[in-house]
């Protein structure tokens, strides 16, 4: 599901971010040019992580998407910021492109260290393919230019953004920042009051298939009497015939939970293979040939049936008093085997015995764990527990969750040094930080009051917002240092945001809740980060 909503997005966003620049560029030598540092950064970024990791997750192919987010904007600040001549492109706008690239460099970063593999690979990615995009873009781009090489002027585009603006950045400052403030105290106080739900802990939350599918499923399961895969008994032991031994006194253990309604059965490998003092006791309990010939002389007295057709029982019955012991290696090839099977589990250690219970009401997916566990208890089992594999997995991606966001704001703060040693002032690099932290915040905000409950996708896509909306932000900064709005950096800037919003958008309706948490977040985000940058900058 995830693999066809990527192709379908990815194509659908292309096209659509394709023709925006085929119209803006008027030049079929443009856009070949310009997807070339995104094409280049998608390759470079899955190289890295085929270097670094044993394999590359689905998860971190359908991401190269999201990267066209940030990369096709560096082609177009060079292609439409490259019209002035006033001074070379790499003296004028590089430093701006390359200390917003070090930026979203230094949030990504922040996901290497990760002990969940799927957000190191996505700080892998990122990074690679952001640093090999930008160096494209100023390297490679300015040499594959042909001679004569020109776009569409869109200096009469870039002059109705600023007047647009003008309207707005004619308020007083005072005024413009005192309604960003309200606007962080309103985003503050949602996410106050949302505080005790607002991150999602639940795994099931990164699921494809949206929730109300995953409970018919468990309806159907539970009606069907399927095993519960979620709530296993684990027995452990260091040999097959321990292991059997315990799985057998398990099962007496749950056997009371039946007549209780708290489970409605349970499998066991050893109903398909007793252990070996099962067998022997079995065994025991034949009588012997005399006394079953005895016995069957008596029950057959007066019937039709005559006691000497039973000869091949008695042969047979003899037999299994005498034949070997029943092995798994009997059970190879058959239907009995494969149920075997799948319960037995052999590792380094030893073996393990699964017994998946099945739940006593369809409706209530859910098993009483703490009864269960009690009975194991007073059976006094040894290397038996209970494992609810939905707990242990909800902790741990809680675990990871917690994580991340230790990694993101130590990847902000990362962000905050450098700004304050690139820009040399701490009051502008507030400056620029301020749109940054503010569409962050209205963005989650938004969502917590949608009561949406926010996943690490939604985490990543906050470092996206960042990622994208730093470049806004600190042309924003350049133009205010230069003296005066430049309508070829509003054009660039109005573009790459087009773009952006564009490819995130388009997420936003793909029906897989990992892909519309980048969309939901990232789109609005990037717009809001520009909308804020553009009118909280001072005036020169």
């Amino acid at each position: 599901k995830i693999e066809h909503a990527v192709m379908r997005l990815s194509i659908a966003g292309a096209s659509l971010i394709i023709v925006v620049l085929l119209a803006v560029y008027r030049s079929a030598a443009a856009l070949l040019l310009g997807l070339l540092p995104v094409a280049t950064g998608a390759l470079v970024g899955v190289a890295a992580v085929a270097l670094a990791f044993p394999a590359v997750h689905g998860i971190t192919l359908g991401f190269g998407i999201t990267l066209i987010g940030e990369s096709v904007d560096y082609s177009i600040y060079f292609f439409i910021q490259s019209l002035r001549v006033a001074a070379p492109w790499h003296e004028r706008v590089w430093p701006t492109m390359r200390l917003g690239m070090l930026t979203s460099v230094c949030g990504f970063a922040s996901l290497l260290p990760s002990g969940f593999p799927g957000l190191a690979q996505l700080g892998a990615y990122s990074v690679s393919g952001l640093i090999a995009a930008a160096l494209v873009t100023r390297f490679v781009l300015p040499e594959l230019l042909p001679r004569g090489f020109t776009i569409r002027d869109l200096k009469p585009a870039g002059e109705h953004i600023a007047r647009l603006l003008g309207v707005l950045r004619r308020q007083r400052q005072s005024v413009l920042w005192g309604l960003a403030l309200g606007i962080l105290c309103a985003a503050l106080l949602v996410l106050y009051g949302a505080r005790g739900s607002l991150w999602n802990r639940e795994l099931a939350s990164l699921s494809p298939i949206p929730l109300p599918m995953q409970r018919q499923d468990a309806k159907l399961r539970g009606e069907l009497g399927a095993p519960n895969a979620l709530d296993l008994v684990v027995v452990s032991g260091n040999t097959l015939e321990s292991v059997l031994q315990e799985a057998e006194r398990a099962g007496q253990a749950l056997e009371p939970l039946i007549d209780q309604k708290v489970i409605a059965g349970f499998d066991s490998p050893a109903n398909y293979l007793p252990s070996i003092d099962t067998q022997a006791a079995r065994r025991a309990s034949l009588p012997d040939p005399e006394r079953l010939r005895d016995d069957l002389e008596r029950a057959t007295a007066g019937l039709a049936l005559d006691a000497s057709r039973l000869r091949p029982f008695l042969d047979d019955v003899e037999a299994a008093r005498h034949g070997p012991w029943v092995t798994a290696q009997d059970l190879k090839g058959t239907s009995l085997g494969a149920g075997f099977d799948a319960l037995i589990l052999r590792g380094p250690d030893g073996w393990n015995a699964l017994l998946p219970l099945r739940t006593a009401d369809s409706a209530r997916p859910d098993i009483d764990d703490t009864r269960v566990e009690s009975a194991l208890a007073r059976a006094h089992l040894q290397g038996t527990q209970l494992l609810d594999l939905k707990r242990e997995s909800d902790a741990l991606y809680t675990d990871y969750l917690h994580e991340a966001v230790r990694l993101s704001s130590a990847g902000f703060l990362a962000i905050v040094v450098l700004l304050g040693l690139a820009l040399h002032s701490a009051s502008r690099a507030s400056r620029v930080l301020a749109p940054l932290v503010l569409a962050v915040l209205t963005v989650a905000a938004a969502l917590a009051a949608c009561r949406v409950q926010l996943t690490i996708l939604h985490l990543v896509g906050m470092l996206l917002i960042v990622a994208v909306g730093s470049n806004y932000a600190l042309f924003f900064d350049r133009l205010d240092r230069a003296g005066g709005a430049d309508s070829m950096t509003l054009a660039s800037l109005g573009v790459a945001n087009l773009c952006t919003v564009i490819g995130f958008g388009l997420l936003s309706f793909s029906g897989v809740p990992v892909l519309e948490a980048l969309g939901t977040t990232v789109a609005p985000g990037a717009f809001l980060a520009l909308a804020f940058a553009s009118v909280l900058t001072p005036r020169a």
